[in-house]
């Protein structure tokens, strides 16, 4: 006969019952916490330009808001701002096309802290996609609107 624990000999609970009761008990078992990336887009009517869009892409930590990178694009203009405060290196990239026609792309890489601003001339109605992703992995912020 083998020794039981004092929860399954006098209660007659299973072993699988008293891990499920421990984890439940506060203060006994910590589930390890589980960090991720969150990308979202916000787009909306430029100002002084009708048909085209201003859009912010944003990619920030799950457990810490504070590291994020983010992407604007102004329609009125088209200018471009890219910052990196995601305590990572982060991939930017930016296409334009022309309907199906893909015409041009730019990429960048930004180590933390770093910024950068660009002035494009994009032909109206062009479409504009801005992403951000993490270097070597998938693009995980995405926005997609009109110059």
């Amino acid at each position: 006969m083998t020794k039981k624990s004092t929860l399954t000999g006098i209660v007659g609970l299973t072993t699988t019952a008293v891990a499920a009761l421990a984890l439940a008990v506060p203060g006994t078992a910590q589930a390890a916490a589980t960090s991720y990336w969150i990308g979202d887009c916000d787009k909306w009517a430029a100002d002084g330009d009708p048909g085209a869009n201003d859009m912010v892409a944003t990619l920030r930590r799950s457990s810490d808001a504070a590291k994020h990178a983010y992407a604007s694009f102004k329609g009125y203009g088209e200018t471009l701002y890219f910052y990196n405060k995601a305590g990572a290196s982060m991939n930017f990239r930016v296409d334009i096309a022309n309907g199906s026609t893909h015409e041009r792309a730019w990429d960048r890489t930004l180590g933390t802290g770093q910024s950068e601003n660009m002035d494009f001339d994009i032909a109206e109605g062009r479409t504009v996609y801005l992403r951000i992703g993490t270097p070597g992995g998938d693009d995980t912020a995405f926005c997609q609107g009109k110059a």
